[in-house]
């Protein structure tokens, strides 16, 4: 090994043991925020009680919890199959739909409540907010990206090529109009893909296809809007004022024709057979196909064809429904799979081929990475994985509480109730935060070995189906 070699070796793990430490400063400066927000939300109890009473419903004895809803998890395993709530990736924090949710939702708890009953209410509660916690076998796939290039990976589409081709294929579906932190899911995606291509190299190809753009959500419109997909942007190198008047035209607005897009986007890269062209498509969606199409089928028939690609999907704040067929629809083109519910980890899913698409550019002008980089590359992503899953966690306790004051100011649990509720919450934080500890510490074992065995035995471990 070259002098400059082991320099550069030594810098990325000396960067690694530094991220390592911040990792700490995450977790506290996130359990701070927690505390901080809790702490303010009690103090300005008096204040929004009167508010929290208006938004009460004048009939409470007509809601009626959900008997049925699913137990939450008590096993590592049991996190990474609980489906995703209806309020996935919103704060119960200024979000006038969350709180108006959650009033038409949880009703007055009698006052003579048993333990039962208080859990299955606890219950309801944390199932609404809850935004699926990425399975490490995903992780896995996501190191395989990441070594896209490397001379020891066998499968073709992870080998570097002529060409580099990326086409993102977003859903423009009325449901992107939803609001997440005050903008439109619909904004938030074309900030983040607006940085990721620039950021790409001149010699990469991009293209940009919209699908469920025309009409409306209306069934008079369904066939209309289930019939569009369009190449607004053809698969061709980056000009940023032709690709940012493509994107800013879009607006959300129909149906969801997720098998659509996909048979539409095996046309737009025909012309680069995955012999000659690394071509990977990211597909984003915020919900199921609701075009009667079977986008597993056509996922499996994309992988398949001479394009061969590798397909990033992402569920943006996707329902149970919505999150389970976009893990199929990844897993039948043997690719990966995604939950996000903001901006944040949207721009992280495109970084990532955005750091790729930059070493096919050295590798364009004679300059592999070594063995070595590649591992210290991959505790970075060990590292993201332990971050994303703290972050999710302090989310999720976050508008726990938060509800649970919210529902105690509306005068809907009593005092005693509002305590016991808060005893359940404390628990459950620690059950998450200690799965999140031996998810960590698994995927750091797990590092020397190769991809083959590393995820035959997460499979295995964590029981993935």
């Amino acid at each position: 090994m070259s002098n400059i070699i082991k320099l550069s070796f030594t810098f990325a793990l000396a960067l690694s043991v530094l991220f390592g430490c911040s990792n700490d400063d995450t977790k506290s400066n996130a359990y701070s925020e927690k505390t901080n927000n809790q702490s303010n939300e009690t103090n300005k109890k008096d204040s929004q009680n009167k508010e929290d009473k208006q938004n009460t419903s004048a009939n409470q004895e007509d809601i009626k919890m959900n008997q049925e809803v699913k137990p939450l998890p008590t096993s590592t395993n049991e996190i990474f199959t609980y489906p995703n709530g209806s309020l996935a990736g919103t704060s119960v924090f200024g979000s006038k739909e969350a709180e108006e949710q959650l009033f038409k939702t949880m009703p007055k708890l009698p006052e003579d409540a048993d333990e039962e009953t208080i859990e299955l209410y606890f219950n309801n509660v944390v199932a609404m907010y809850w935004s699926g916690f990425t399975n490490p076998s995903t992780l896995v796939d996501k190191w395989k990206l990441y070594s896209l290039g490397s001379p020891d990976m066998e499968d073709p589409r992870y080998q570097f090529k002529e060409n580099y081709n990326v086409e993102i294929v977003l859903d423009a579906s009325g449901s992107m109009a939803k609001k997440v932190d005050g903008k439109t899911q619909m904004d938030l995606a074309k900030d983040a893909i607006d940085n990721f291509v620039g950021a790409l190299p001149d010699n990469a190809k991009v293209g940009l296809r919209v699908y469920g753009h025309k009409g409306t959500g209306s069934d008079a419109d369904k066939q209309l809007s289930c019939n569009s997909s369009e190449l607004i942007y053809q698969v061709s190198p980056y000009d940023s004022s032709t690709f940012k008047q493509a994107l800013d035209s879009v607006q959300p607005k129909g149906w969801t024709p997720i098998t659509l897009a996909l048979e539409t986007a095996q046309k737009d890269l025909a012309k680069y057979p995955a012999d000659k062209s690394n071509n990977i498509v990211f597909l984003v969606s915020d919900g199921i196909e609701t075009c009667d199409g079977d986008p597993v089928a056509a996922a499996k028939k994309l992988v398949d064809s001479n394009i061969s690609p590798i397909l990033n999907v992402i569920g943006f704040n996707v329902d149970a429904d919505g999150q389970k067929q976009l893990k199929d629809v990844a897993k039948a083109a043997n690719g990966i799979y995604t939950d996000i519910s903001d901006q944040k980890q949207l721009t992280e899913e495109f970084k990532r081929v955005e750091e790729i698409a930059k070493r096919w550019e050295e590798w364009k002008a004679n300059s592999m990475r070594k063995a070595d980089a590649l591992k210290v590359e991959r505790s970075f992503e060990a590292l993201g994985f332990t971050n994303e899953w703290y972050s999710k966690q302090i989310k999720l306790t976050n508008n726990i509480g938060g509800s649970i004051t919210k529902l105690y100011n509306s005068d809907r649990i009593s005092k005693e109730q509002r305590e016991a509720l808060e005893a359940k919450e404390d628990e459950f934080e620690l059950f998450l935060e200690e799965s999140g500890k031996e998810v960590e510490d698994y995927l750091n074992s797990m590092n020397d070995k190769s991809f083959e065995t590393m995820k035959k035995e997460i499979d295995e471990k964590y029981q993935v189906k």
